[in-house]
This record gives structure tokens, C-alpha cells and sequence, in this order.
């Protein structure tokens, strides 16, 4: 995914999102010892994250018995410092109707942004056989945004992706007709509890390098 030689495979979305007895069409892709190793502890991150996001899914319940709540041991401190900042907030719909509650947490954008852009990457090059060019980046992510009726609609014409059954992942995306590197993609996890959308598209002026 970075250009260098690639000597492992790398699983796209982590591993670690899944809980067992796991799928068995998990995604892989090509991927150099650095990248696989150096993002770990951001994927672990990444499924805290989503898992205290999920409103209580099946799968997010699972995960968090079979892998959170193990890993407490190792690692105490993050896990205690994530969960204990987690709150339920009332949600009400746009006509005033009380929806019930849901989690709301703070999290660092930064790290899930490193997970993101390696998941992107990754559906990149396996729908289109190459690398992301290196021109062109990973935008900031949205996380469960507002859409709009008419963007709900042309998202659900898209063809969706599922890994096993789709109930820890599943996503769909738009490759430009124009640009070869150019693309929208929805992520959605555990029962589409979490949503990231982002695109790839040309770096700003200033960063590229000739």
C-alpha cells in the first residue's frame, strides 16, 4: 500500500474488528512489515472505538468480551481511560420525537484517521488492482453524518460489499469516470451502527512533491 516490497498481508478492516468464529472471506492485502506492524496499536484503538460506537450490537458485544475486556489486562490504561469517558446522551428526531439514548464519546480523529486511510487504500487497490496514486490522499473521514434524502438514494444504488454476513462490515464506494484515483467510500460497521465516509482525492498544492 506504501510502495515498498511487500513480505506480509495486512487485513483489511483490522482483524480485530471481528469477533469469533470470524468469516471466512476476510480481505487481505499486499503490505510491508512497517505498515502492518507500526498501525497495531491504532487498529486496536480503532475497534474500541467502533465497538463503543455500535449501540450495543451483537457483534460489538462479542468483541467485547472475547478481545476489550482481555486486552484490559495488557493494556489497562487506554481501555479504562476510553470506556470511562463514554456517556448516553438523549437522542430526539428532527420532529421532536424521543429516539431514546445512545453512546457519545470523545476520540482522537487522528488515530482513526490512520486506520481509515490504510482501510481505504486497501478496498482501493482491491477493486482496482493498483495503488492509490501518490498524488492523491485520504480525506478527513465523517462519522455517522446527516444525509440528505437524495444522497441516501444514490448511495443505495451502489453495489454493498460484505464480509461474512455484513453484520461487522460492510461498504460500498464511487470510482470518478475522470480520475483514476478519485473515489467516495462508505464504511459501515456492526450493523451500520457506524458510518465513516471519505473520499480520495488530489493532494493540496502545497503538499505535492514533483
Amino acid at each position: 500500500m506504501c510502495g515498498a516490497p511487500a513480505t506480509t498481508r495486512d487485513h483489511i478492516p483490522p482483524l480485530g474488528v471481528f469477533p469469533k468464529p470470524r468469516p471466512t472471506d476476510l480481505i487481505t492485502v499486499p503490505a510491508c512489515c512497517a505498515c502492518n506492524r507500526d498501525r497495531s496499536l491504532h487498529d486496536e484503538y480503532f475497534r474500541v472505538v467502533v465497538a463503543a460506537g455500535s449501540n450495543d450490537s451483537p457483534q460489538s458485544i462479542a468483541i467485547l468480551h472475547q478481545r476489550i475486556i482481555p486486552r484490559m489486562r495488557k493494556t489497562p490504561a487506554l481501555i479504562v481511560d476510553f470506556m470511562s469517558s463514554i456517556r448516553r446522551v438523549d437522542v430526539h428526531s428532527a420532529g421532536g420525537i424521543y429516539l431514546g439514548q445512545v453512546p457519545e464519546f470523545p476520540f482522537n480523529r487522528s488515530r482513526i484517521q490512520v486506520v481509515i486511510d490504510k482501510i481505504v487504500r486497501g478496498l482501493f487497490f482491491k477493486h482496482t488492482k493498483h495503488r492509490l496514486a501518490t498524488d492523491y490522499v485520504v480525506a478527513d473521514f465523517h462519522y455517522n453524518p446527516p444525509i440528505q434524502a437524495s444522497l441516501q438514494n444514490a448511495i443505495t444504488r451502489l453495489p454493498l460489499f460484505t464480509v461474512g454476513d455484513g453484520s461487522v462490515f460492510s461498504y460500498c464506494f464511487s470510482l470518478s469516470d475522470t480520475a483514476e484515483s478519485e473515489s467516495y467510500w462508505f464504511l459501515m460497521f456492526y450493523n451500520d451502527t457506524s458510518l465513516f465516509v471519505t473520499q480520495t482525492n488530489p493532494k493540496p498544492t502545497q503538499e505535492r512533491r514533483f
